[in-house]
């Protein structure tokens, strides 16, 4: 069984010069969690859920709105993306995946053709691979 099965295909992407406003839009609007960030149709990173609220000023912790706006639309993703993230391809067998998200913590991981990103799988797309072995058990 490999990546390319359960994988979610042709995923959003964003560049390391669009803004945290962008990928927190994305991140709300379509429900996602991990964005690969590409230079050049080439994969740089990868920004996270959890990347953006540890970014992000805390009007609880002190930060007035208006630094909260300015952060939001002046801060590149480049500073608070993971760079060179790790990455498997289409026919990386998934068991090959699950140890790396559990061996190093992360919850997604960019698919790579060559160069270009063409799918992420999750710890969800995971959970579905072994929640179908277990319903086609025997």
């Amino acid at each position: 069984m490999n990546a390319k099965k359960w994988m979610t295909p042709d995923p959003t992407t964003l560049t390391e010069e669009d803004l945290v406003k962008t990928a927190v839009t994305h991140v709300l609007r379509s429900r996602i969690r991990h964005i690969p960030i590409v230079r050049n149709g080439k994969l740089v990173g990868i920004v996270t859920d959890r990347d953006l609220k540890r970014a992000l000023p805390s009007v609880v912790a002190g930060s007035s709105p208006e630094e909260y706006q300015t952060f939001m639309d002046s801060t590149k993703l480049r500073d608070v993306m993971t760079a060179n993230p790790v990455t498997c391809t289409p026919d990386t067998d998934l068991l090959d995946v699950v140890r790396q998200f559990i061996d190093n913590k992360f919850g997604a991981m960019p698919v790579i053709d060559g160069d270009a990103v063409v799918g992420i799988i999750t710890q969800t797309d995971a959970m579905r691979a072994f929640l179908d072995q277990l319903e086609n058990a025997g």
